[in-house]
């Protein structure tokens, strides 16, 4: 029998019982000594055959095992932490089954949980994080693209690094990019357990110069996220006396502080207690259908409390997010709407401001950053979304092939004068441009104007497209032309596109030719 042992992280007495038990009736040891503490080999007994697989490939790894196996021998592959991770095994059991040996796992102390004992933490606080990512850069051994960094960061859980402290400013780059902010806290664990362990603290902006600072350079950890700094987090259900388990009842709510602490916990109010300022996302929750919406702004909103925005938007997520509280206010009161969410923020909730489309683009993203001047303890962080010019020109086909301006027609905080201005000069300059806003009860003639400007320098056959309540119930698309245009149906939930010189009409699709040269080969030329 070959047994695939966990040594632990380092520590000679964090190996198991059984892994302990095995090394000691091993007749062949073959261990990870850049990794495995020496110090257990002195568990082997006399003449035990031991080898360092270190300096071996798979191929002699291989080459023992089969050898001793003939020879009947009881056969020891010990690896560091945890076989399962990073311990490239599967390999090794495959080379088995190939050849008939029997074997068997016995688990061990992987290095991420021995970090967690020595920094004195818990990777799984209540209301901070629940969950555990491990993983590792990229380098000389490639991962998954869908496995990026990047895109693990933006759940801001708990993440263990494996394999990584060579890349440290690269990896900072990745956190950051991906959605930590610059100051989450990070700890680098060298040696997990082992004697010369050494814990440095610091921030995910700075983490190679803390490990420089301390000359580490390999066989280090890297820990990232708020459960690092072990603060803020929620009192955990399992021992609240007013919730109730299997084998507890719930005591009564007015016993006294517990319960009423555990009450003020359900609320938020516990994080405002103790200081903890919640997070302000600015979320694009795309054209309108949950469909449209993007992984990125879906966890955002997954991740916090509140949910504010216009009225109409909220009604698009409240089925998505039915357990979410909801703060919404009506046109015409966005300055009320952006002041309640910090607000909320203020008293410890992290809280989503939901845009149509890109919250960068007509939205709230800029009247947020502004306000928030005036608390700069509020952290603004702006998850982008599909617009409509982008929703819109992919049910139409595909009219924005070429530089194109995007203009609303609404002047109730820009100027008609400068909207007109806008046009026309976009016009002249024959960019495509996509309208928003195009009518309203207040503006029914607008869209009209605005094809009266464009048409003193397009002709009036110039093709044009209508996409009305994209990526909602209802939705349709027209291609017609700029005469036809100026007499069209459009409303608040149309987004008009005017094309250029060169737009045409392909089929049932509005298609502004960016310039490709097109060629066509005979079989024998391709």
């Amino acid at each position: 029998m070959v047994h695939i042992v966990g040594a632990g992280p380092g520590a000679t007495d964090l190996i198991t019982v059984r892994g302990a038990r095995l090394l000691k009736e091993a007749d062949v040891i073959i261990y990870a000594g850049s990794l495995v503490n020496k110090e257990l080999l002195e568990l082997a007994k006399e003449g035990a055959e031991v080898y360092d697989s270190a300096r071996m490939t798979l191929e002699e790894v291989m080459a023992v095992i089969k050898r001793a196996w003939k020879e009947k021998k009881e056969i020891l592959r010990l690896h560091t932490g945890d076989p399962c991770i990073y311990g490239a095994i599967r390999e090794q059991m495959d080379a088995m089954d190939k050849e008939k040996i029997p074997y068997e796992i016995c688990p061990g102390v992987s290095s991420f949980c021995g970090a967690a004992s020595s920094l004195g933490m818990e990777y799984t606080l209540p209301g901070i994080s629940q969950s555990v990512i491990i993983t590792r850069m990229a380098g000389r051994t490639p991962v998954p693209d869908r496995e990026s960094i990047a895109s693990f960061a933006v759940h801001q859980t708990s993440m263990v690094l494996f394999l990584s402290a060579g890349m440290l400013r690269e990896l900072s780059a990745e956190l950051i990019k991906g959605g930590y902010p610059a100051d989450t806290p990070a700890a680098i664990v060298y040696k997990a357990t082992w004697p010369e362990e050494k814990i440095v603290r610091c921030e995910v902006k700075n983490l190679a110069e803390a490990a420089e600072a301390e000359g580490i350079t390999k066989t280090a950890l890297i820990i990232v996220g708020e459960a690092v700094g072990q603060k803020d987090y929620e009192r955990s259900k399992l021992y609240d006396p007013c919730f109730e388990t299997e084998y507890r009842k719930a005591q009564n709510p007015e016993m006294g502080e517990a319960c009423g602490k555990a009450e003020d916990e359900k609320t938020g109010d516990l994080r405002q207690k103790e200081g903890r300022t919640g997070r302000l996302y600015v979320v694009g929750i795309g054209p309108g259908s949950a469909k449209g919406m993007t992984g990125e702004a879906r966890q955002a909103l997954e991740r916090c409390q509140v949910i504010a925005g216009y009225t109409v938007y909220a009604d698009l997520v409240r089925d998505e997010f039915p357990q979410k509280e909801y703060l919404t206010t009506p046109m015409t009161r966005e300055e009320e709407r952006c002041r309640m969410a910090i607000a909320c923020c203020l008293e410890g909730k992290d809280t989503a401001m939901i845009c149509s489309g890109d919250g960068g683009v007509y939205g709230m993203a800029g009247l947020l950053l502004e306000l928030a001047e005036e608390t700069p303890q509020v952290e603004i962080c702006v998850v982008p979304g599909v617009t409509a010019a982008c929703s819109g020109a992919a049910a139409l086909g595909a009219p924005l092939m070429h530089d194109f301006a995007v203009i609303s027609l609404s002047d109730r905080l820009t100027p008609i004068e400068t909207i007109w201005e806008r046009v026309e000069k976009a016009a002249a300059a024959d960019f495509v441009i996509c309208l928003y806003n195009p009518r309203s009860k207040g503006r029914p003639d607008y869209l009209r104007q605005a094809c009266e400007r464009i048409v003193k320098y397009r002709s009036p056959q110039t093709i044009c497209g209508l996409a009305k309540r994209i990526g909602r119930e209802g939705e349709e698309t027209e291609i017609l032309t700029l005469k036809e245009l100026m007499e069209a149906e459009a409303d608040m939930f149309t987004t008009v596109y005017i094309g250029n010189s060169s737009t045409k009409q392909i089929g049932g699709h509005m298609v502004t030719p960016r310039g490709y040269e097109r060629k066509y080969f005979s079989g024998k030329d391709a």
